[in-house]
C-alpha cells in the first residue's frame, strides 16, 4: 500500500488597508460629529447628533456621563472609549517595517497569545468603572483618556497583526504564524 503526502497550499489573501483605515476614521470622527451636529441647532442635523449620542451611550459606552464636551455638548462616547480609538490609530501607525523589535516579537507569537496579551489592558476598564460607581474614586477625564489609549493601542496592534496584508510580509529569517 502506498501513501502520498498531499501538500496543502495556503494562499495569504491580502485585504486592502484602506478598509481598516476607513473603519478607524469612522470610529475616531463619529463621537466628535455628534456634538458638532447638535451645536448647529438645525432641525434634522441636530436630531441626527442626538440620535448618535443616544445610540452610542445606550449600546456601546459603559459610562457616557464621563464624556468630553465640545461646543457645549457631550461627545457620543466617554473619554475612555474615545481614547481607545486614539490608541487604535497609534497601534495602526506603529506596525510594519517601522515597528520596534518588541512589536515584531509580538507579531511572531501565535494569534491566541497575541489576543490574550492585547486583552490584558482592558482589565483596567471594569476596575475603573466598578470603582467609580461604588464611590471608591472619581478618576479625572484625562486618566480615562489615557486608560482608553493604552487599551486601544493593545487592540490596535492585535487587529493589525491579524488583518491579512496590513502588516508587511516577514523578512527572511522572521517567522510569522498564520491565523489558523
Amino acid at each position: 500500500m502506498s501513501s502520498y503526502a498531499l501538500s496543502r497550499h495556503h494562499s495569504q489573501h491580502s485585504w486592502s488597508p484602506l478598509i481598516f483605515d476607513v473603519i478607524l476614521w469612522i470610529l475616531f470622527l463619529g463621537p466628535i460629529a455628534s456634538p458638532l451636529l447638535r451645536a448647529t441647532g438645525l432641525p434634522l442635523v441636530s436630531e441626527t447628533g442626538t440620535l448618535a449620542r443616544e445610540l452610542l451611550a445606550t449600546y456601546i459606552c459603559p459610562t457616557p456621563e464621563r464624556s468630553l464636551w465640545l461646543l457645549g455638548w457631550p461627545m457620543a462616547v466617554c473619554a475612555r472609549c474615545w481614547g481607545a480609538t486614539i490608541g487604535l490609530w497609534l497601534g495602526r501607525l506603529a506596525i510594519g517595517d517601522r515597528a520596534p523589535a518588541l512589536l515584531r516579537r509580538y507579531r511572531s507569537l501565535h494569534w491566541s497569545w497575541r489576543l490574550l496579551l492585547s486583552a490584558l489592558p482592558f482589565l483596567l476598564w471594569p476596575l475603573e468603572i466598578v470603582g467609580h460607581y461604588s464611590g471608591w474614586w472619581f478618576a479625572p477625564l484625562w486618566l480615562l483618556l489615557v486608560n482608553g489609549i493604552q487599551a486601544g493601542f493593545a487592540a490596535g496592534i492585535f487587529f493589525a497583526s491579524v488583518w491579512p496584508g496590513l502588516w508587511p510580509a516577514a523578512r527572511t529569517g522572521e517567522s510569522v504564524p498564520s491565523l489558523q
